[in-house]
């Protein structure tokens, strides 16, 4: 039985999910909060939705979209263009591979396993930032950055749990 256009239009709404929620979550990584010294330690909330939907559906969110959202990410923030980009690239891979071992279990181990992410991601971003620089930077703004994103996975992970279970039914 062919589908109608109307079934085929959600189908593709609904595998877009991802893609969307992840453009979201750079506007909202860019939105200025006028909190002090948030500028420094900002939420990178990209990373949150690239990371579970990495390992909760990574057909819905390619290699490419991680690199497009990186890439859009560069260009609002004004980092080296590539520098988010590679490392979204590298948290999507790393959600993928790994997504069995978080699949069906816990939140908590899922959150440790994105804090660990985090920290590694900061860590490349620290250590490209200072290659570019031809200088070393003080880690402490990548290591807060880090924690900020950690702390605040629970919220946005639980929204894109709500978003899988009501959007997206597992195939």
């Amino acid at each position: 039985m062919n589908a109608t256009l109307s079934q085929r239009l959600d189908r593709l709404a609904r595998n877009l999910v991802p893609v969307g929620l992840g453009l979201v979550c750079v506007l909202l990584s860019v939105t200025p909060l006028y909190l002090p010294g948030y500028g420094m330690i900002g939420a990178h909330f990209a990373m949150m939705a690239v990371f579970y939907w990495a390992v909760h559906r990574p057909d819905l969110l390619s290699p490419l979209s991680a690199f497009g959202l990186g890439l859009l990410l560069d260009i609002l923030v004004g980092t080296p263009h590539g520098m988010n980009a590679l490392v979204l690239m590298m948290v999507r891979v790393v959600g993928d591979t790994q997504g069995r071992v978080f699949r069906g279990k816990s939140f908590l181990l899922l959150w440790c396993g994105f804090g660990l992410v985090a920290l590694g991601a900061s860590f490349v971003i620290w250590a490209l930032s200072a290659a570019l620089a031809l200088a070393p930077l003080d880690p402490r703004p990548g290591l807060f950055q880090a924690a900020m994103t950690t702390a605040l996975f629970p919220f946005l992970g639980g929204l894109f749990a709500w978003t899988q279970q009501r959007l997206l039914p597992q195939v």
